[in-house]
């Protein structure tokens, strides 16, 4: 893993409540459709299974399968005979939501969604649960970006990035994934505004 620092630059803080700006990130449900090379696949008169994929248009959520709908190989099409590619870290790291609050410590970061929350410690190495099992990770300033680094014992690494806009009046949250296999490399950048606060979602709502 990259060597991190334990302390962001002076007067660096990504603190604060923050929106998503669809329009400026990453289409989601477009960019997970793309990410398997194609496989066999039945007819669909045959299969009678929905082989176009997640949907199109500005929905930037992932497929019901990131939340325990496991319905990704219908969306995909796979022949029922056939293993599907794994892609369950992917939609791990993808089903965020639209909000995001930070707060920046001088021991800790935490980032929550609403739903979940996850704390990080600059400059510390640990072993997490992942889809494949578990993994190291780590976490740290590279400059002015705080880069959180994932890699399984098994299966594709990944790497999330956090930094400010250039003008500092946005959050850049960058998502990198390798591929494996028919799985292509994931690469992700959802833009976020600043927001007064962010909905906390209760147990049953989604």
């Amino acid at each position: 893993m990259s060597r991190v620092k334990e302390e962001p630059p002076p007067g660096v803080t990504l603190a604060g409540n923050w929106q998503l700006d669809p329009r400026a990130s990453t289409n989601i449900r477009q960019t997970l459709r793309q990410l398997v090379r194609p496989g066999r696949k039945r007819p669909s008169s045959d299969t009678g299974l929905d082989t176009s994929g997640p949907g199109d248009g500005g929905d930037q959520g992932p497929p019901s399968s990131a939340r325990g709908g496991g319905r990704t190989s219908r969306q995909y099409g796979y022949d029922s005979t056939e293993i599907p590619p794994d892609i369950s870290l992917q939609l791990s790291l993808l089903a965020g939501g639209d909000f995001l609050k930070i707060e920046q410590r001088p021991e800790e970061l935490v980032i929550g969604n609403g739903e979940t929350t996850r704390s990080f410690v600059p400059g510390e190495r640990s072993v997490v649960s992942v889809p494949s099992g578990v993994a190291d990770q780590r976490s740290g300033w590279k400059g002015k970006e705080y880069w959180i680094e994932i890699k399984p014992q098994v299966g594709p690494h990944a790497t999330e990035k956090l930094r400010l806009s250039d003008k500092g009046g946005q959050l850049i949250e960058t998502i990198d994934v390798s591929g494996e296999g028919r799985v292509k490399p994931l690469h992700v950048i959802r833009v976020y505004n600043p927001a007064r606060e962010i909905p906390i979602v209760l147990p049953g709502e989604n």
